[in-house]
């Protein structure tokens, strides 16, 4: 059977819940199978429960050997934008000068993650990736244990970034993926991202809008600049939408799920946003 037609499976884990989808692939994938399971009392960002849960759930059907696709919360992400450096030629020399700039940003604290950076033309500004290479290496263990096939492994924000892509402006505008606990930001520039942060947030989402307004007005030049397009759960974007008066409010723009056929991280970020 052709890997177009093969089923795929897509899990979302954060400290906070775990999110899995079954797509039944082919000219209209199809949902077949969906979970969703929340950990409560969670007071730090370990992944250890997250990973036992999904482990539990891989050694069953319709979840056992997958061919999956695993995207990680940005709890356990860090970034940063590396430009672009003419005297740097391979993509190994670009791999350690972002691994310079994380460390720069970060310190000691990523000296020994896993570090991926994105391909861009010349002259664009890349961004680079940073995940600890223990939790990396405990997925691919859980994967391999139940005979999950890893197809692909992503952060929330870069994931959530491509799955957007087409409903966002080129540049000068943000874009926000917001989490229990996280929230990511991305600037959009006309040569890639130009900036990028990640903080950690409370219950208080009141509080983390005016943090997203913030970055609107830090990113404009003129009226018509400096959109914010945020990627939220349904519930914090209906409650936020109802206080402003309009989904446009304050220069945001809650990103809204189309009718279009999903792939399957489209289909587990919508389940990961309901979820929420």
């Amino acid at each position: 059977m052709s890997p177009l037609w093969r089923d795929e499976v897509g899990a979302y884990v954060s400290p906070h819940h775990l999110c899995l989808v079954r797509m039944q692939r082919g000219v209209h994938p199809t949902l077949s199978a969906e979970h969703e399971q929340r950990f409560d009392g969670v007071t730090d960002e370990s992944s250890s429960r997250a990973l036992e849960a999904l482990g539990t759930m891989l050694a069953q059907e319709p979840w056992r050997a997958s061919r999956i696709r695993i995207v990680l919360a940005d709890h356990w992400a860090r970034y940063a934008i590396v430009p672009w450096v003419v005297s740097l030629s391979s993509n190994d020399e670009r791999l350690a000068h972002g691994r310079q700039l994380l460390g720069s940003v970060y310190g000691d604290a990523v000296a020994g993650w896993e570090v991926r950076i994105s391909e861009a033309p010349p002259g664009a500004t890349r961004v680079v990736c940073a995940i600890s290479g223990e939790l990396i290496a405990a997925v691919r263990s859980v994967c391999l244990a139940h005979g999950c096939k890893l197809l692909s492994l992503q952060s929330q924000l870069v994931a959530s970034y491509a799955a957007w892509r087409h409903a966002l402006p080129a540049s000068n505008a943000w874009f926000v993926s917001i989490e229990q606990g996280s929230m990511a930001a991305a600037r959009l520039a006309r040569q890639g991202w130009d900036r990028v942060h990640v903080v950690r947030i409370g219950a208080d989402w009141t509080r983390e809008l005016k943090r997203l307004q913030t970055f609107g007005r830090l990113a404009s030049h003129a009226p018509e600049e400096g959109k914010v397009y945020v990627e939220a759960p349904h519930a914090w974007r209906e409650i936020a939408v109802a206080a402003a008066g309009s989904a446009e409010a304050g220069g945001l723009q809650w990103l809204e799920d189309s009718a279009a056929e999903l792939t399957t991280l489209q289909r587990l970020a919508r389940t990961r946003r309901m979820a929420a």
